[in-house]
């Protein structure tokens, strides 16, 4: 009788510790000007929609050309494995994106298919077709900004693969914050 609650007592502190660790571990590898934080995150059952506002220390034309550089994404993006063009027509482009989404100790794979159209220096909409997500919807919009650019990100998202729903939302702060960090650095390089 006695084991169960003990039992029950050990398996919430370890998953306190290890919930603690990943937070930890999370936080030391946000490095870049997008923290965390930066990124709004609603949650609500297998349902995530996410926003991002961020001033990107580029013309226009530098960042336009980074997002949506689908071809090497996978080269400057550290949880891509692999990023292509797959389709190309007057609505705009088919892309196939694989990768690993990482926090802390857990990982899992993703894939995606995505319609994108592009308003060319303005906006890029991405709609889910394929992959492991069940729901993928994005909106970047890009404006001048100073000697810069504004970017606003807006995105809607059903994972079709498992995590621990207590990591969720911080799963996908890290991941965004992590991905444009990576694109606000590539946007740095000389072209």
């Amino acid at each position: 009788m006695l084991r169960r609650p003990l039992g029950l007592l050990v398996l919430l502190v370890w998953t306190a510790a290890v919930l603690a660790t990943a937070t930890r571990a999370a936080a030391a590898d946000a490095t870049g000007p997008v923290a965390e934080s930066d990124v709004h995150v609603e949650h609500t059952g297998n349902h995530f929609t996410v926003d991002l506002s961020l001033h990107a220390p580029v013309p226009p034309a530098r960042a336009w050309a980074v997002l949506t550089d689908f071809e090497h994404m996978a080269t400057f993006i550290p949880n891509l494995t692999n990023s292509e063009i797959i389709e190309r027509n007057e609505k705009g482009l088919k892309i196939h994106q694989k990768g690993v989404a990482r926090y802390g100790i857990f990982s899992s794979q993703f894939e995606s298919i995505r319609e994108i159209q592009l308003s060319p220096m303005f906006e890029i909409r991405a709609h889910g077709v394929g992959g492991n997500l069940q729901r993928a919807d994005s909106l970047m919009r890009l404006e001048p900004d100073g000697a810069g650019t504004r970017l606003t990100y807006h995105a809607e998202a059903e994972p079709g693969f498992w995590f621990p729903p207590w990591i969720g939302p911080a799963l996908v702060q890290h991941e965004t914050a992590e991905q444009f960090n990576a694109l606000l650095r590539e946007m740095a390089k000389a072209p």
